[in-house]
């Protein structure tokens, strides 16, 4: 299985907020995410099994 990673842009537009929100939630670890060079990475995959577990919460 392959995993997809997304950038922190390609979070932002999927969530609806803005870049620098995607940041703080990758730094304090809120959101499954490393980073590569300078730049971040999101599990596509992580991130879909978080909103699902979220979404069953409420």
């Amino acid at each position: 299985m392959e995993n997809k990673y997304l950038t922190i842009e390609e979070v932002a537009m999927k969530l609806r907020v803005n870049k620098r929100t995607v940041y703080r939630l990758a730094e304090k670890g809120k959101i499954p995410a490393f980073k590569f060079g300078k730049s971040w990475r999101i599990d596509a995959d992580k991130l879909e099994k978080l909103f699902e577990r979220i979404g069953k919460n409420e």
